[in-house]
């Protein structure tokens, strides 16, 4: 009887433990509204611009000699790096930001953690980018 007694408090416990961690409200649709419309304030990349010859999952060496060297380049982790055993699984541990003056920024994903492979996963068209 202590046995059920014991294990019926515990199950209550953690049925109001979880019951809590929904949310009912609907500010995740205002979310989505208010990311799109920041991602629209972006310029867009004129024809003309060397960042529309890049396209998104390119490899750093072709993109390097499709549209030259950057002025300047900077790598930085990522916090997939910080997750147990995620080396097994996929890249993008590591990033790296190439800055073209008057441009923008060019950022290249590791593609795995046994390679030393980069591809584009981000291209931010920039004209005020100062090159470092």
């Amino acid at each position: 009887m202590l046995k059920f007694f014991v294990s019926s408090i515990a199950l209550m416990a953690m049925l109001t433990f979880f019951g809590g961690c929904g949310s009912s409200n609907n500010s995740s649709s205002d979310n989505s509204s208010s990311t799109a419309s920041a991602a629209s304030t972006e310029p867009a990349i004129p024809p003309d611009s060397i960042f529309a010859k890049v396209k998104v999952g390119e490899e750093r060496d072709q993109v390097f000699a499709t549209i030259g060297q950057p002025n300047n380049v900077n790598s930085y982790i990522t916090g997939k790096n910080f997750i147990p055993f995620h080396e097994f699984s996929g890249g993008d541990e590591r990033r790296l930001a190439a800055h073209y003056k008057g441009v923008g920024v060019i950022t290249f994903g590791n593609d795995s953690s046994y390679t030393s492979g980069y591809s584009v996963v981000d291209i931010h068209y920039d004209p005020n980018e100062p090159g470092y």
